[in-house]
């Protein structure tokens, strides 16, 4: 590099440093001031941890905890996140329409005036860019209102817009959704009624109802049932506190939900009363603690039976497990086998559409009905003496710690009779009886279409 480039450089770095630490600064005091001029306050929202509302010596706080906003003291109750936004976005956005210094008071002309001397009203902001600001007495104008900061003499005329946020009643402030979970935070569940438990709990492969049968369930119902619950709206609030809960018919509920949410400690239950006229219900959620009149969807989602959130297919069958499927009619056995990457039945490649129909046939059917396994049952439905089987079978090449290698099922279907436009049949072992469409074995064809040779 040459001398005079470098000098160049030297005096491009030195002239950098100048504007960095000399005129950038100065730069930034003169953006604050312009703002300070449009705006009573300069302030991040979402860096304010706190604020206390106060009229005379009644107050109350609204605090941030975790992601959300509590009401303290009385009620102690979670904030509408909503409204705590309004507010503070109206504070942050307090826009300057005149300015009395304090250099101009006087000459009968004091605090006092504007009300501003000893305010009765006042909001005082927690947190970075922490601030209280008083309000006055009404402005001359159309919704105006003189305000003062603490830290300040000069008065403010700006829109009454934060005054009438602020200072209202607390119920206000309070949230009116039951809460702000979602389904996807819930690992467990159980609905309680007098008919009895069903549990739920997610797997794996997703819910699974555990009591009063094991069974899957079908994601998207359990996921619309939370879905509903947790999003119900507060109609009333009724009490604050909750130590009496038989007044309020809530010692022994008529329901409950009970939630183990994830990260949380104890569970959470939802408790539903008595009757609160023909649309709502008395109840109370215990991670908030009061009691409400909710709608009286509360009670009737909860009225449902294991049948109406079980999953309802057939079975569930994933073809990269399978290297075997046998086929048996009652009077004769087919067998189809892997082959490579081909399938393979007498010796003739079968084509791999038609063996993936064969298995989607089995894994779209619904199920219509399930019975309990009986002897009658079993003796009314011919299962005691199945017509027929399929069955899916892998193959494990070595042994390993839980199983020795050969052929271990995967799945099996049992057939029994047909009755018109039904048939029964049992998957392996399971202590129930599936009534499905006959349909769906008449899909099934007696053999598999070959696969024509290349060229």
């Amino acid at each position: 590099m040459n001398r005079p480039v470098t000098i160049l450089l030297v005096i491009l770095a030195g002239a950098a440093a100048v504007f960095l630490f000399v005129f950038a600064p100065r730069l930034t005091s003169t953006r604050q001031e312009m703002a300070a001029r449009d705006f009573v306050l300069t302030f991040n929202p979402l860096e304010i941890r706190g604020i206390r509302i106060a009229t005379g010596d009644d107050g109350f706080e609204i605090d941030r905890k975790g992601d959300g906003w509590w009401i303290g003291p009385k009620p102690k109750d979670v904030a509408s996140p909503q409204k705590v936004s309004e507010l503070l976005t109206a504070a942050a956005n307090l826009r300057v329409f005149d300015i009395i210094h304090a250099n101009e008071l006087g000459s009968g002309r004091d605090l006092d005036t504007y009300g501003l001397d000893k305010p009765r009203s006042q909001i005082d902001l927690k947190g970075d860019g922490a601030a209280t600001l008083y309000f006055g007495k009404d402005a001359a104008g159309e919704d105006r209102v003189y305000v003062r900061r603490a830290d300040s003499k000069d008065i403010f005329i700006v829109t009454d817009e934060l005054q009438r946020l602020a200072f209202r009643n607390t119920q206000d402030f309070r949230d009116r959704r039951l809460t702000n979970l979602t389904a996807d935070r819930i690992d467990k569940f159980t609905i309680k009624r007098g008919t009895g438990e069903i549990a739920f709990e997610r797997g794996g492969h997703g819910w699974e109802i555990v009591r009063p049968l094991r069974a899957r369930a079908d994601d998207a119902a359990v996921d619309k049932l939370l879905k509903n619950l947790l999003g119900l709206q507060i109609l009333d609030f009724v009490a604050d506190e909750s130590d009496d809960l038989s007044a309020y018919g809530l010692a022994e509920p008529r329901a409950e939900l009970i939630l183990t949410v994830e990260g949380e400690a104890r569970p959470i239950a939802l408790r539903i009363g008595a009757d609160a006229g023909a649309k709502a219900v008395v109840a109370q959620f215990t991670a908030r603690d009061s009691v409400y009149h909710l709608p009286r969807e509360a009670w009737t989602s909860l009225q449902i039976s294991p049948d109406d959130l079980r999953d309802r297919r057939l079975a569930e069958l994933n073809l990269d497990t399978v290297d075997a499927i046998r086929l048996n009619n009652g009077a004769t056995d087919w067998t189809i086998e892997r082959a490579g990457d081909a399938w393979k039945s007498a010796g003739r490649e079968v084509t791999d559409e038609s063996v993936e129909r064969l298995v989607r046939v089995l894994t779209d059917a619904r199920v219509l009905e399930y019975l309990p396994l009986t002897d009658e049952n079993l003796r009314k439905s011919g299962l005691d003496h199945p017509s027929g089987r399929i069955a899916f079978d892998a193959w494990l090449s070595e042994n390993t710690p839980e199983t020795t290698a050969g052929r271990h099922p995967v799945v099996t279907f049992a057939i029994g009779r047909r009755d018109k436009d039904r048939t029964y049949l049992r998957v392996d072992e399971n202590p129930e009886i599936c009534v499905i469409p006959a349909s769906v074995l008449d899909a099934i064809p007696p053999s598999l279409p070959a696969k024509k040779p290349a060229g």
